[in-house]
């Protein structure tokens, strides 16, 4: 026999799949009888008349429960809930599969900022990867030195290879003395595509521990102090530091 503690985690399951509390009641009501007419649901759930009705008119548009006409009564009773699972997992699959159109009218029509936070080497490093294989032309501000306290010359490399393999042009404003901005050229040119890598060296006063790397719509600010990063999506923003970025460029 069902508990009361029972009855209240199945509703609450059933309300987390989109059912109101008094239609989940329902559809459990249902689920442990035969077939029920509209008198005797609210008989069994304690609700009017023209609330079961309400509310079986949802369960059915819904698929959890369906008609039994018995003569002239119409009765109820409930679907399989392997049945109801398939049926709202196939509803989840086909909402899924329209989740990108659904985000770029969301993005046309609020132009909002995606920003999400990352913290630790691991995560740095999915951003790297992440955004060095978005295919386009790429812009950076590369704090060399701080880098290099925590990634090693090899990390590095492999970076500048998946960099290398999607980037249409590169434009990297090195944070770096001259004989580590050698370094860093020498490693570069070891891979294919060299010849679309453009770099400069800024002054010895222009100083960060901050990589900011610019992709198409996305924006990385990766603190190598701390090991934490901020992402940003938005397009204006994007536009706006490649057009910082440039200026500096033209200034060095």
């Amino acid at each position: 026999m069902m508990t009361q503690t029972d009855f209240a985690e199945l509703q609450q399951a059933l309300q987390d799949v989109g059912l109101s509390e008094k239609a989940a009641g329902i559809y459990l009501s249902l689920l442990g009888k035969n077939r029920l007419g509209i008198a005797d649901l609210a008989r069994e759930t304690g609700l009017k008349r023209a609330t079961c009705y309400e509310h079986v008119a949802a369960l059915l548009a819904q698929d959890f429960i369906m008609r039994v006409p018995i003569g002239k009564r119409t009765l109820y009773a409930a679907q399989d809930p392997e049945k109801v699972l398939q049926a709202v997992q196939l509803k989840t699959a086909i909402f899924a599969s329209k989740v990108k159109e659904l985000s770029a009218i969301h993005a046309q029509t609020t132009n909002k900022p995606r920003v999400t936070f990352h913290e630790g080497k691991r995560e740095l490093r999915a951003i790297y990867e992440d955004l060095f294989k978005t295919m386009g032309d790429t812009y950076s501000i590369f704090p060399a030195e701080a880098f290099f306290k925590n990634f090693s010359d090899e990390e590095y490399n492999n970076l500048d290879k998946q960099n290398s393999a999607h980037a249409m042009k590169t434009h990297d404003l090195f944070i770096a003395d001259p004989k580590l901005f050698k370094k860093l050229n020498a490693l570069r040119e070891k891979n294919e595509g060299f010849e679309h890598k453009h770099a400069k060296r800024l002054p010895d006063w222009f100083t960060s521990n901050v990589d900011m790397l610019l992709f198409k719509d996305k924006v990385a600010l990766i603190s190598l102090r701390d090991l934490t990063a901020v992402v940003i999506e938005n397009q204006d923003i994007a536009e706006l530091l490649k057009n910082m970025h440039t200026f500096i460029w033209k200034g060095v």
